[in-house]
């Protein structure tokens, strides 16, 4: 891939990573609770669940998938009910104070291993991360040149913006955090977040593959 065609390239796929879903949401929320370095982190798991995505696509399994009635409906569903059980599990968890999470010698509930695997598991039941890399993907390539280079360098292009994206997201959440102390105000949050992906899997669930 030439510079002129990277450069041309990179905005776009900031501007896909940077669109709200539910990772972003995740990313937020991680930012509230450990700050955005440890958001980034948890990142490494949509990442990873991309780059399988990406192989997928680039095996050609992921047009029969996004072609296939059954196995995109398995795909969205699996999406749509972990999601709904993320929500209802923020909507219900134990609302503490940040500043007594600050001030706490106890271990954090969640650890950096929970949290990357929930961005792993979220992205990769996400059937329009495959239509993504199965439909958008191929649009970028200049097919006068050898495709798989170009599809790697879109592929680490589109990881770094998704990194960045989840560092953006996470300070908005650090920033948010700073006027939620009290006991209540974690409740609205655990609460507003939780509708968040609740609503992100209604959504998921009336989309289809068009």
């Amino acid at each position: 891939m030439n510079w002129q065609l990277w450069l041309v390239t990179a905005p776009f796929l900031m501007l896909l990573a940077l669109s709200p879903g539910p990772n972003n949401f995740t990313a937020i929320y991680n930012g509230m609770q450990v700050g955005p370095v440890g958001a980034v982190v948890a990142s490494l798991g949509r990442n990873i669940a991309f780059a399988i995505l990406m192989l997928v696509s680039a095996l050609g399994l992921g047009a029969v998938i996004v072609s296939s009635v059954f196995w995109f409906g398995v795909v969205k569903w699996l999406g749509v009910v972990y999601l709904l059980y993320i929500g209802i599990k923020t909507w219900r968890s134990a609302a503490i104070g940040l500043d007594e999470q600050a001030d706490s010698t106890v271990v954090s509930f969640v650890s950096h291993y929970a949290r990357i695997r929930q961005e792993f598991l979220i992205a990769i039941s996400n059937p329009k991360a495959i239509l993504i890399f199965t439909a958008i993907f191929p649009q970028l390539l200049d097919l006068s040149m050898p495709v798989a280079p170009q599809f790697l360098v879109i592929g680490v292009t589109f990881i770094f913006c998704e990194f960045l994206a989840a560092y953006i997201y996470a300070v908005s959440g650090k920033q948010i955090r700073r006027f939620i102390k009290s006991h209540k105000g974690m409740l609205r949050l655990n609460k507003g977040m939780g509708s968040l992906f609740v609503l992100a899997s209604m959504l998921l669930a009336s989309s289809s593959r068009s």
